[in-house]
C-alpha cells in the first residue's frame, strides 16, 4: 500500500474507523495484527477511493461441509475467523479459502468499484455478490483462466463489482499452487490507475537500473569478448524475466491465451535465475582455478538443482515444481555468500565487490522467500526486497566487473613489464652470447685452419719422403736397397692411416656416421684387435696383450667400439719402445664398465693431456725415442664415438712413464649369450 493510499483511507473513515486503520497500517510491519469489527459491516461512500477487505473478511477454510455461499452465510460468525492481516498468508496450503465481508452502500445510487487481488499469481478466484436487491453477481478468474476474462487489462486479477444501496455480502474464494497470499481490495478505477502509475514509477526504476547494467555489460561483452559478461548478462536477464513473470507483466505481453505456460513460466524463470547466477558466480570468481574445492561443491549444487528442475516437473507437477524453486533460493543465496567468503579469504581481490553484492542479493532473496513461503509477516517491503537486493546487487556487481577489468588490466600491463624487462635481459644476454659464440666459431676456425695446416704438412712429408725413396731406387735399381723398400711401405702405411682417418672424421662432422647402440660382447672385441695388431707389436719387440679374463656384456655401437679400439691400441704402440707392453684392463662399476689401454712408453706432459683431445692438437714423439709423429685425430674420434655411446673417455700419464687411456659404457643389464 502506498502513502496516498493510506492517506485516502484515513481521510475517508469515521473518528471511530480511524482507529481500526491506523491499527490496520501498523499491521502492515507485521508487529500488530488488525482488530476488525466482526459485527460491523464496511460503509461505503463515494469518498472512498480504495480500501483493503481483508482485516473486515471472515476467513473460512473450505471443507467438505462448507462448500457453497448459500451455506457460508448462514454460518454464525466466529471471532477466530477474523484475524487476519492486510495480507493473508497460508504458506504452500492444498486448501481453498473463502473470504466474507459485509459492504454497506451508504449512497442512493449503485457504486462501481473494481475488485483487485494481489498477487497475480492465485490460480482459481471465484466472486459471488450477493446484492441487496436479491440479485447475485458472479465472476470466475485467476492466472489459469484467459487473461481477456478480467475487467480491466491489468496485471492484477480484478473484476469490476456494482454495489446498490444498502447491505451487500461478498463471498470470494481464492485457490493457489504457488506461495498462498492473498491481498483482496476495492478502488474506484481513477485511484486505481493512480495507484497503478505509482508501481510502475518503482518497478520501471527497478527495471530501468538492471537494464541499464545489462546492456553495459553486454557491450563490455561485445568489447572485450570475456565470457564473465555474458555469464552476468544471462544472470541479470533471468532476473528480469522471473521477476516480470511472477508480477504478471509478461502474461498480457507475450501469451495472455496460455494461462498453462504462464504459471510454469514462473517456476522455470525461478530456477533459471538461480542456475545462471550460480554459473556467474563460478565464472567471476574463477573457482575452477582458484578454489578447487569450491568449484567442486558449487558444480555439485548446480547438478542437483538441474536435478530438481527435471525430476520435480516431471514426477511432482507444477505444485512441487514451484515449492522446490523458492526452496533453492533460500539455498542458493548463502551458498553465493560463502563462495565470495572464500574467494575473498583465498586472496581474490576481485571478490570484495562480489561479497558485498552477494549479501545485499541474499538479504533481498532470501527475505522475499521467506515472506511468499509464509515463514515471516507480508509487508511491502519483505516482498519487494529482493527487487532492492538485486538492484544493489546488479550495481556493485558491474562495478566489480569494471574492478575487475581494471585488475586485468594492472596484470597485463605489470606482466608487460616484466616481459619487457625479461626480454631486454635476454637480448643483453643474447647479446653475450653470440658474441662468445662468434669468438668461439674465430677459434674453433683458426683451429681448423691450424689443423689442416697440420695436416697438409704430414701428407706432404711422407709424399715428399716417398718421391726420395723411390728417386733413391731408380738411381740404384742394379744396388736394390731392402730398407729403402721398407721405409716406403711405413711411409705408405702411415699415410694411409692418416687419410682413413681424416676421411672417418669428416664422414662423422657430416652426420653419415649413425650410431646404433645394442648387447656387445666386449672381451670378443679386444681379442680381434689384439690379432689384428699382434704382427706390428712383435715386429716392434712390444708385449701385446690386449685379453679379458672373462665375457662382459656392454651396450654400444659394434663398429664405433672397433674404430676406438684400433686407434687406442694404434696410439700406444705408437709411442710405446721395444721391450715395452701395452695391456688392457676393466673395472666393473654399478651401471658402467671402465676399459683401459695402458702402455710403459713416452707418457705426455701436463699441457698435452689437456688439450688432447682437442682440435688444435698436434702429438708428436718425445725427444730421444723412436716413437711416430701423429696428428691426434683418431683421439677427437674416439671421443666423438665414446660419448655417442653415453660414456666418457680421459687420459693419465707422466711423462716418460707411459701412459693409460680410458673410456666407459653403459652395462649390459643381464649377461646375453651368443
Amino acid at each position: 500500500m502506498t502513502i496516498s493510499r493510506i492517506k485516502t483511507l484515513l481521510s475517508s473513515f469515521l473518528p471511530r474507523e480511524r482507529l481500526v486503520a491506523i491499527l490496520c497500517l501498523i499491521s502492515l510491519s507485521g508487529s500488530v495484527e488488525c482488530a476488525p469489527l466482526p459485527a460491523q459491516s464496511i460503509d461505503l461512500n463515494s469518498t472512498i477511493s480504495g480500501i483493503s477487505l481483508l482485516p473486515y473478511a471472515r476467513t473460512i477454510k473450505e471443507d467438505s461441509s462448507n462448500n457453497t455461499p448459500e451455506q457460508l452465510l448462514h454460518l454464525p460468525s466466529n471471532p477466530e475467523q477474523f484475524k487476519q492481516k492486510h495480507i493473508a498468508s497460508f504458506g504452500f496450503s492444498h486448501s481453498a479459502h473463502w473470504f466474507i465481508v459485509s459492504i454497506n452502500n451508504t449512497e442512493t445510487s449503485p457504486i462501481k468499484r473494481l475488485l483487485v487481488f494481489e498477487p497475480t499469481w492465485l490460480d482459481k478466484i471465484s466472486v459471488h455478490l450477493v446484492k441487496s436487491d436479491g440479485n447475485t453477481q458472479t465472476f470466475e478468474g485467476g492466472d489459469k483462466t484467459l487473461f481477456n476474462n478480467r475487467s480491466i487489462s491489468h496485471r492484477n486479477i480484478n473484476v469490476e463489482l456494482t454495489l446498490p444501496p444498502g447491505n451487500n455480502q461478498l463471498l470470494v474464494r481464492t485457490e493457489t499452487s504457488d506461495p498462498y497470499l492473498v491481498e483482496i481490495s476495492l478502488w474506484e478505477r481513477t485511484a486505481f490507475y493512480k495507484k497503478n502509475s505509482d508501481e510502475m514509477l518503482y518497478l520501471g526504476l527497478i527495471y530501468g537500473v538492471v537494464i541499464a547494467m545489462l546492456l553495459y555489460n553486454l557491450v563490455l561483452f561485445i568489447s572485450v569478448k570475456e565470457s564473465v559478461y555474458a555469464a552476468y548478462v544471462t544472470y541479470l536477464f533471468f532476473f528480469i524475466t522471473m521477476h516480470s513473470t511472477y508480477n504478471g507483466h509478461l502474461y498480457p505481453l507475450l501469451w495472455p491465451e496460455s494461462p498453462e505456460w504462464s504459471n510454469w513460466a514462473h517456476s522455470i524463470f525461478i530456477y533459471c535465475f538461480i542456475a545462471s547466477g550460480l554459473f556467474f558466480a563460478i565464472k567471476f570468481l574463477e573457482l575452477r582455478d582458484r578454489q578447487k574445492t569450491a568449484y567442486l561443491w558449487a558444480k555439485r549444487l548446480g547438478i542437483a538443482i538441474i536435478a530438481s528442475f527435471c525430476l520435480t516437473a516431471i514426477l511432482g507437477g507444477y505444485r512441487l515444481h514451484v515449492s522446490t524453486s523458492i526452496i533453492w533460493v533460500i539455498i542458493y543465496a548463502p551458498f553465493v555468500l560463502v563462495l565470495g567468503l572464500v574467494s575473498l579469504k583465498a586472496g581474490n581481490r576481485a571478490a570484495r565487490y562480489f561479497l558485498t553484492a552477494a549479501i545485499a542479493g541474499f538479504i533481498g532473496s532470501f527475505i522475499t522467500a521467506l515472506t511468499v513461503s509464509g515463514l515471516i509477516p507480508f509487508t511491502f517491503y519483505t516482498y519487494h526486497a529482493i527487487d532492492i537486493g538485486m538492484v544493489i546487487d546488479a550495481i556493485l556487481l558491474s562495478i566489480a566487473l569494471a574492478d575487475k577489468l581494471r585488475l586485468a588490466r594492472a596484470e597485463a600491463e605489470s606482466a608487460k613489464i616484466r616481459l619487457l624487462q625479461a626480454t631486454r635481459a635476454h637480448a643483453q644476454q643474447l647479446e653475450v652470447t653470440i658474441a662468445e659464440r662468434t669468438r668461439e666459431l674465430r677459434e674453433a676456425n683458426t683451429t681448423k685452419d691450424k689443423f689442416f695446416s697440420i695436416i697438409a704438412h704430414d701428407l706432404r712429408g711422407p709424399i715428399s719422403s716417398l718421391e726420395t725413396i723411390f728417386n733413391n731406387i731408380v738411381k740404384n735399381v742394379d744396388d736394390f736397397d731392402e730398407e729403402l723398400l721398407q721405409a716406403a711401405r711405413l711411409t705408405t702405411k702411415n699415410t694411409n692411416e692418416l687419410l682413413e682417418q681424416l676421411l672417418t672424421w669428416a664422414r662423422s662432422q657430416k652426420g653419415e656416421i649413425h650410431c646404433n647402440p645394442e648387447p656387445l660382447e666386449m672381451q670378443r672385441i679386444f681379442e680381434e684387435v689384439q690379432e689384428l695388431f699382434s704382427t706390428q707389436a712383435r715386429s716392434k719387440n712390444i708385449k701385446l696383450n690386449l685379453a679379458l679374463s672373462a665375457p662382459l656384456w656392454a651396450i654400444a655401437d659394434t663398429g664405433m667400439i672397433h674404430t676406438v679400439l684400433r686407434n687406442l691400441t694404434n696410439n700406444a704402440l705408437k709411442f710405446t719402445n721395444a721391450g715395452g707392453t701395452v695391456c688392457s684392463n676393466v673395472i666393473d662399476r654399478n651401471d658402467h664398465y671402465l676399459f683401459q689401454i695402458t702402455d710403459d712408453g713416452t707418457g705426455m706432459t701436463e699441457e698435452t693431456q689437456k688439450n688432447l683431445f682437442q682440435l688444435d692438437i698436434k702429438t708428436h714423439s718425445s725427444p730421444g725415442t723412436q716413437a711416430e709423429s701423429g696428428t691426434g685425430l683418431g683421439l677427437i674420434l674416439c671421443k666423438e664415438f665414446i660419448e655417442k655411446n653415453g660414456g666418457t673417455i680421459g687420459a693419465d700419464s707422466k711423462q716418460g712413464k707411459g701412459a693409460t687411456f680410458w673410456f666407459t659404457l653403459p652395462k649390459q643389464q643381464q649377461n646375453v649369450s651368443d
